[in-house]
């Protein structure tokens, strides 16, 4: 079967009953939920991604571990189907599940990371004075100067060509919002997350992040990983974590990260986790690769047939 590069999803792909039909009908993915339930005493990731409703689901600190769970579950399923990948990468959360299929990391590491992580980002605004949002339709350099004129904003997440995340303070991004449809922004979206992610204002989270970061059971990897914090191959666990605490407060390089994939020659990818999204911007790059989204059985026996 042929190699693809893996895609996981991050933050805002979440769905409720996520990974259900997979727990439902195949063992692999029954048993990350099931061990997931034992790792993580604080909370049921069955009832989160099973049960939970999207507002119960869409608090950070549950999101991040019920997505994790989700998306590696899948992943599982893909790899004991067959699929085989030789890269992979992640989009924010996302990274860690990569970091997670690529061998790096072992899964129970993972799910204790990106709890403590989700809690990390959900106290560094306690008062939900951050926020962040999607600038579609307008060049990086605008985009850039308009956060450099406005203090406390800073581009977040280079998804595509065409979509730029920003973020920062609500009243500042929404300031800078209005100078970029001026600029001729085609839309401006406030996105509905709970603080200013990838911004400066995330580095007392990074810090205690690394201290995380520093628990876990490192391991030689059998797959490479592009990392969101530099678009580059990082194939040694000091370069991983490093890049891990930078991401926190780093833009993501989501756009650059993609171009490394084709740089490698790889044009097929699966998404594995809820939602089209990465999908998507992939659309935004390249016509020629081909992606396939991976969140339900049904998904999985559309791409074997």
């Amino acid at each position: 079967m042929d190699s693809y590069g893996f895609l996981f999803p991050g933050q805002g792909a979440q769905k409720p009953a996520m990974g259900k039909e997979f727990y439902d009908q195949h063992k692999a993915a029954k048993e990350v939920f099931d061990r997931a339930e034992q790792i993580l005493k604080d909370c049921s990731i069955k009832a989160l991604c099973f049960d939970a409703d999207e507002e119960e689901l869409k608090k950070t600190e549950n999101t991040q571990p019920a997505l994790y769970t989700a998306s590696y579950a899948i992943y599982r399923v893909l790899t004991e189907s067959g699929y085989e990948g030789h890269v992979c990468a992640g989009h924010s959360l996302g990274e860690y599940t990569a970091i997670t299929a690529a061998g790096y990391m072992n899964f129970e590491d993972g799910l204790r990371v990106v709890r403590k992580r989700g809690i990390l980002m959900r106290d560094c605004d306690p008062e939900r004075k951050g926020g962040m949002a999607a600038i579609l339709g307008l060049d990086k350099k605008s985009i850039e100067e308009v956060c450099d004129s406005v203090q406390g904003v800073w581009p977040a997440n280079v998804n595509s060509p065409n979509q730029i995340v920003i973020s920062g303070l609500k009243e500042q991004v929404m300031q800078a919002t209005e100078q970029l449809k001026q600029r001729g922004a085609k839309r401006t979206i406030l996105l509905n997350v709970g603080g200013p992610f990838h911004s400066p204002y995330m580095k007392e989270a990074a810090k205690e992040l690394e201290k995380e970061l520093r628990r876990v059971s490192w391991q030689k990897g059998n797959k490479r990983i592009i990392s969101n914090a530099t678009a580059e191959i990082a194939e040694d666990s000091e370069t991983i974590s490093t890049n891990l605490v930078n991401q926190l407060f780093s833009p993501v390089l989501w756009s650059a990260s993609m171009q490394k994939f084709l740089e490698l020659g790889t044009v097929r990818f699966i998404e594995s986790g809820p939602g089209t999204v990465l999908k998507g911007l992939f659309r935004a790059l390249s016509g020629d690769a081909q992606v396939f989204s991976v969140a339900t059985p049904e998904d999985l026996q559309k791409i074997q047939q």
